[in-house]
């Protein structure tokens, strides 16, 4: 193998200086919604408040697993470069072995990051789930998509390990498809998600008034950002990985942050009262109004999708 040039070493090591300080920033940012989110759902009455906080602490905790990850794999990863440059002086067995704990410590961060997605995929599928009152059917295919992307991803991590490589975003095809999965998924889930609160929000108008419209937009705003800041990086993954650019990898850095902070943003703003958590919600009388009662119509019928199916003579613009 020929000896890599001087400029190449210092190009490979600005390229790892920035997959840390990417994953440093967004870790950073991690970490503040983390602690709000925990003082948030404390604060917050939600019937479901320990299980969301054992979720975001479990994809917070892996996220810092990762991040942690980061710092030593670019550790190990400097001292090889400074070797291959003759900078210090290394025997090449100690080169090798550093530069096989590197390619150890990127397969366990490829297995940290399926692993996290899979939690985070899961909150929004449950999301998904209470907002369609429980409607099981509603979360069959998006729960496929979630295995499918779980099983593509471990497969893509075990076939790197036991081939001994470390860039597994470039190896194999089994990471980019586990990356169109979940991008898949959290399409059809905002999809799902923001199409329910929009058609449950025109039947409000017909008995709260334009007022509720407003509410349930914002709502469905919220989901759609969220959805986009949790897709876009994915996306912009799979349109690198054709062309294969080095800078992937920077993409993949912030990718393993972003998967524990688009959640966190979703569970902070349930607790916030300033989404949906259930289909409760839409019978509270809207996000700002969670704690109220509304009995609607004169049988005090909810206000469902099924009575609305009913009362189809009402005015729904």
């Amino acid at each position: 193998m020929p000896k890599p040039s001087r400029k190449e070493i210092d190009w490979s090591r600005e390229l790892f200086l920035y997959c840390v300080a990417a994953e440093w920033f967004l870790y950073g940012i991690n970490v503040v919604l983390f602690c709000f989110c925990a003082r948030t759902l404390y604060r917050c009455r939600l019937r479901n408040r320990r299980a969301l906080f054992m979720a975001v602490s479990a994809i917070f905790i892996l996220c810092t697993i990762h991040w942690a990850l980061q710092l030593v794999n670019a550790a190990e990863l400097m001292v090889v470069l400074e070797a291959m440059a003759q900078a210090v002086k290394a025997s090449h067995k100690e080169v090798a072995n550093r530069a096989n704990r590197a390619n150890q410590l990127n397969i366990v961060m490829g297995a940290v990051y399926v692993l996290t997605n899979l939690i985070a995929d899961s909150i929004f599928i449950y999301r998904c789930y209470c907002i369609w009152n429980f409607r099981k059917r509603i979360i069959v295919v998006p729960s496929v998509l979630l295995v499918a992307c779980g099983c593509l991803g471990f497969a893509s991590v075990i076939a790197c390990g036991m081939e001994g490589y470390s860039e597994f975003l470039f190896t194999t095809v089994f990471f980019p498809l586990s990356v169109i999965f979940s991008v898949l998924t959290n399409v059809l889930l905002m999809a799902l998600t923001a199409g329910r609160i929009w058609w449950i929000g025109r039947g409000a108008r017909a008995i709260m008034g334009p007022s509720v419209v407003k509410q349930y937009r914002t709502v469905i705003a919220m989901i759609l950002e969220s959805g986009a800041l949790y897709c876009t990086p994915g996306l912009m993954y799979l349109a690198f990985f054709i062309a294969r650019p080095p800078s992937t990898q920077v993409i993949f850095a912030a990718l393993a942050q972003i998967v524990g902070i688009a959640p966190t943003i979703i569970v902070v703003r349930v607790g916030l009262g300033n989404s949906v958590d259930s289909f409760s919600s839409f019978r509270a009388g809207g996000p700002q109004a969670q704690e109220t009662v509304l009995v609607i119509g004169p049988d005090g019928q909810d206000l469902d999708l099924d009575f609305w199916d009913q009362k189809a003579n009402l005015e729904m613009v």
